[in-house]
């Protein structure tokens, strides 16, 4: 579990990559949900800001840039396009847009 005390990695602490990694075999991601739900707002906030970092430097793969591609073409109102591939070069970068 991710609370302190509850068998596993505490947030905010220096962590054991191999520790985080065997624990993370045994939950699936509704139990890391419920283990957020559990949290406190300051705790929740840092996971919070820890999976939009996460996010916006995640590359993404060749299936999810053609399915996004795909939206674009489709999509009928030009400031979507412009926000969908907005998302694909943040996506292609790995979220350096001025690359």
């Amino acid at each position: 579990m991710l609370a302190s005390g509850s068998g596993g990695p505490e947030i905010g602490a220096r962590l054991n990559w191999e520790a985080v990694c065997a624990y993370l075999d045994r939950v699936s991601a509704n139990d890391v949900i419920e283990e957020i739900r559990q949290l406190t707002p300051s705790e929740q906030a840092e996971v919070i800001r820890f999976a939009y970092r996460l996010d916006a430097e995640r590359r993404l793969s060749g299936k999810e840039l053609g399915a996004l591609a795909q939206q674009m073409i489709d999509a009928s109102d030009p400031i979507e396009k412009l926000k969908i591939r907005e998302e694909m070069t943040r996506g292609f970068y790995g979220g350096k847009t001025d690359a």
